[in-house]
C-alpha cells in the first residue's frame, strides 16, 4: 500500500459496519477502526490519522461527545460524523462543539461517502500545507526585511546625489500629508463610534461603585449586562479596523477546497438570528436549485456573508425582514442578501465600497457602523474572483447579489 494514503479512523460500535466500511474504502485509505471511542483515542496517538468518521449512537460516549473529546489534544484531524435524519438536534450540537466539518446520513452510499472523506483529507493536507507555507513565509519575510532595510539605505544615501532630490522631497512629502490627512479621517470616524460605548461603560461602572453595598443583584447583573454590550461594541469596531489593515498590508490568503456551502451561509444566518429577533425582524434563509458541493475559500464565504448579513439587519427597521439565498452554480456560488432597510441613494452608490466613507442610511437599533464592512466584503469578492452586484431604490430596501465562480 502507498505511504502516500490517507490515513482514516472510523469508530462504531457494531463491528459489521466497520467490517463494511474497511471493505470499502481500503483500497483507497489506510483504514483504521475502532470498536469504541477508547480504542479509538488510543488509534489517534499510534497513527497519523488524519480525518475521523464516527458514529453518533454508541453506547459509551455519542459520536459528538467523542469528537470534543478528542480535540484538546488531537486537534488537527478533518471531523466527520453518521448519523440519521433522527438526529438533527445531535448535527446541530456536533456544529457548536465538536467543530464537525461534515454530517452523512445513515445509511450512507460509497460514492458519496467517497467523495466526502477526498475533500475531507484534501482540506486536512491544505491546512498542513498552510502551516508550513506560513512558517516559510515567517522566515522569508525576515529575510526580506533585513534586504529592504539594506537597500533602502543605499537608495537613501544615493538619493542625495540625484539632481532631481528635491522633487522627490516634494512628492514625499505630498504622499506625507494625504496619508497624515487618512489618518486623521480614520481616528477622527474610529473615535466618534468608540466614544458612546466608552462612555457608557464608565458611567454604568461609576455608579455600580458610587451605589456599593446598596446595589442589588439584579441590578448588578443588568450593569454588567450594559457593560459587556458596550464592550461588544467597542471590539466590534476594533475587529473590522485590523481586520482592513491586515488586508491592506498582507492582502488576502485564499484556499480552495471542497465545501458544503449551505452549511456555512446557515451557520451564519443563525448566528444573527439573536440580534435580528431583538429588533422583530424576521430573518429566514433559503437554499435554492440542487444540493451541490462548491470548490472556493470556506473563510472567504463566511466572511462575505457575515457583513452582508451584518448589515442588512443594522439597517432594517423594526418589524422588517432579511432574507438570505443561497444557489450552487457550476460548483460556485451565488449569494442574495435583501432586506426592506431604508436603501441607498445614487450619491450612496457612487462610493459604496469605500473605507471610512458614511452613507445616508443609519442603523435602526442603535448600533454601530464604521463604514467598513461593504469594503471588506468587495476585497473578499474580488480576492475570490467574484462579482458582488446592488439593486436598491432609495427608501425601498436594498439587495446584494455575489456570485463566486469554482476556483
Amino acid at each position: 500500500m502507498s505511504t502516500d494514503l490517507a490515513h482514516i479512523l472510523y469508530v462504531d460500535d457494531e463491528e459489521h459496519n466497520l467490517t463494511a466500511f474497511r471493505a470499502s474504502f481500503r483500497r483507497d485509505f489506510v483504514v483504521h477502526t475502532a470498536i469504541n471511542a477508547a480504542a479509538g483515542e488510543a488509534l489517534l496517538g499510534e497513527h497519523p490519522i488524519e480525518v475521523v468518521v464516527t458514529d453518533q449512537r454508541m453506547p459509551d460516549v455519542t459520536g459528538v461527545e467523542f469528537l470534543e473529546r478528542i480535540r484538546q489534544r488531537h486537534p488537527d484531524p478533518i471531523r466527520i460524523v453518521l448519523t440519521g435524519f433522527a438526529d438533527i438536534e445531535a448535527i446541530i450540537d456536533a456544529i457548536n462543539r465538536g467543530q464537525v466539518y461534515r454530517y452523512v446520513t445513515k445509511p450512507w452510499e460509497q460514492q458519496d461517502l467517497k467523495m466526502v472523506l477526498d475533500a475531507a483529507v484534501e482540506m486536512f493536507r491544505l491546512r498542513r500545507d498552510n502551516v508550513r507555507l506560513m512558517e516559510h513565509l515567517a522566515r522569508y519575510n525576515e529575510e526580506l526585511e533585513a534586504t529592504v532595510k539594506l537597500r533602502t539605505s543605499e537608495l537613501q544615501r544615493k538619493s542625495s546625489e540625484l539632481e532631481d532630490s528635491n522633487r522627490s522631497i516634494v512628492e514625499q512629502n505630498k504622499i506625507i500629508t494625504k496619508l497624515n490627512k487618512d489618518k486623521a479621517r480614520v481616528l477622527a470616524l474610529a473615535g466618534e463610534d468608540l466614544q458612546h460605548p466608552i462612555a457608557d461603560i464608565l458611567k454604568t461602572a461609576a455608579h455600580g461603585i458610587k451605589r456599593g453595598d446598596k446595589l442589588a443583584a439584579s441590578e448588578a447583573i443588568t450593569h454588567l449586562h450594559n457593560i459587556a454590550t458596550s464592550a461588544s461594541h467597542v471590539k466590534a469596531v476594533l475587529d473590522n479596523l485590523l481586520h482592513l489593515n491586515a488586508i491592506e498590508n498582507t492582502g488576502i490568503s485564499v484556499f480552495p477546497t471542497h465545501l458544503d456551502p449551505s452549511m456555512v451561509v446557515q451557520i451564519v444566518a443563525m448566528d444573527y438570528q439573536e440580534r435580528a429577533r431583538a429588533k422583530n425582524i424576521t430573518l429566514t434563509y433559503e437554499r435554492t436549485g440542487s444540493i451541490a458541493m462548491c470548490h472556493t475559500d470556506p473563510r472567504g464565504v463566511q466572511t462575505i456573508a457575515e457583513h452582508l448579513v451584518s448589515n442588512a439587519v443594522k439597517f432594517t427597521p423594526q418589524g422588517g425582514t432579511v432574507t438570505v439565498t443561497l444557489q450552487t452554480i457550476n460548483g460556485g456560488i451565488c449569494l442574495t442578501v435583501a432586506d426592506s432597510g431604508p436603501g441607498f441613494t445614487d450619491d450612496d452608490k457612487q462610493h459604496l465600497y469605500a473605507s471610512f466613507t458614511p452613507h445616508s442610511a443609519k442603523p435602526t437599533g442603535g448600533e454601530l457602523s464604521t463604514g467598513l464592512g461593504l469594503s471588506i466584503t468587495k476585497n473578499y469578492v474580488n480576492a475570490l474572483k467574484g462579482t458582488i452586484e446592488l439593486e436598491s431604490i432609495a427608501g425601498k430596501g436594498a439587495r446584494f447579489t455575489v456570485t463566486l465562480p469554482a476556483l
